[in-house]
């Protein structure tokens, strides 16, 4: 392949990856304002990351630009300057993206999540996930003394930087990521697994939720191109960039794509006639994915006078399992609900029909 393919297929991976991101970033927040009427906090880190990912990925097309893609020998220093310059903003602004991208669909799981096992690893997860990512951020702020010496170094100037301790850390930082993808993936599919759901549902479910792990493999795939000589930088920096960017948007992609059912109940959904409140029926109920073990909807908690830990998540004190299996079914429902205050009231625990909360 030639010296400049590279560049260019890292350049259609970006512009395909930014343009998928934007346009199912677009489809959620329309989904939460139009639909359920209202941005959550996970809809706020999102958008955060969303903007993050645009400036890395205007960076490294900068860096292409400049010859990213080729090779070291054929790049004059002018260029080597550059595209070191803005490989390290790209990186940088990598780092907060990931970091934002995981720290929203955590909020997402431990909202829906009724097992108290679940959000705790999660946010056990989270917190290594987040002090990583800190430490690896001014880790690769400040790996050269000064901090110029980086790119200005084909200039001659003079300095200190540390590439040794940056690989290292750069594959552990992948290493954690890669974790956290996995737990944020495996969690909720092991969840949707046991759920008394119609298959249809539940394979649907799955297949959005496996998407964390899947971006977690393009971290994974990345390590062996961090482990080869930095001779030939220039052509290597191609692939490296080519994982983050996959990494990046499939986790925004995931992210967004939780919140999309009601958008495609008639490709997700054998029946999209559902009424406010309980299914009417219960070949209703089954064939939408609701499952109830009575026909009187669960009882709940009608007190709120008196707050319980967990309660002003909408996290109930009891739960019966069959209750759980339609609490999470009903998240991904497309339910009349979602056009009402909240999507995520179903089963909450809080005394309301599902599809009314104050989470």
């Amino acid at each position: 392949m030639a010296a400049n393919d590279e560049g260019s297929k890292l350049a259609g991976v970006i512009g395909l990856m930014l343009g998928m991101t934007w346009i199912f970033f677009s489809l959620r927040i329309y989904v939460r304002t139009c639909i359920t009427k209202g941005l959550r906090v996970d809809d706020l880190l999102l958008i955060v990351s969303i903007i993050f990912f645009t400036i890395y990925c205007a960076c490294h097309v900068l860096a292409i630009k400049y010859g990213v893609g080729g090779h070291t020998t054929d790049t004059s220093l002018d260029n080597l300057s550059n595209i070191v310059y803005f490989s390290f903003l790209s990186k940088l602004f990598y780092i907060l993206t990931t970091v934002f991208v995981r720290l929203s669909i955590a909020v997402f799981l431990i909202r829906i999540c009724l097992e108290r096992i679940y959000r705790i690893i999660i946010k056990i997860t989270m917190t290594i996930v987040v002090v990583f990512s800190i430490f690896f951020f001014f880790f690769v702020l400040f790996q050269c003394s000064p901090v110029d010496t980086l790119w200005n170094q084909f200039k001659g100037e003079q300095g200190h930087c540390m590439y040794l301790p940056l690989r290292d850390t750069t594959i552990a930082h992948s290493v954690v990521s890669f974790t956290a993808d996995w737990v944020l993936g495996l969690l909720p599919i092991a969840l949707c697994w046991s759920l008394q759901i119609n298959q249809r549902t539940k394979i649907s479910l799955i297949a959005i939720l496996a998407l964390g792990p899947l971006a977690g493999v393009a971290t994974i795939i990345r390590i062996p191109y961090l482990l080869l000589s930095p001779d030939d930088f220039v052509y290597r920096s191609a692939d490296i960039g080519l994982c983050c960017t996959i990494e990046a948007g499939l986790g925004i992609f995931a992210a967004s794509a939780y919140t999309l059912r009601p958008l495609f109940r008639s490709f997700l959904s054998d029946s999209s006639r559902w009424t406010p409140g309980y299914p009417t029926s219960e070949t209703g109920a089954r064939r939408a994915g609701y499952v109830q073990n009575n026909a009187n909807p669960p009882s709940h908690i009608e007190d709120s006078s008196s707050e319980a830990p967990g309660q002003n998540l909408g996290i109930p004190l009891s739960v019966d399992p069959m209750d759980a299996s339609s609490h999470v079914a009903s998240l991904f429902s497309d339910s009349a609900n979602w056009g009402r205050e909240s999507e995520w009231g179903a089963g909450m625990g809080d005394g309301k029909h599902p599809g009314s909360s104050d989470v």
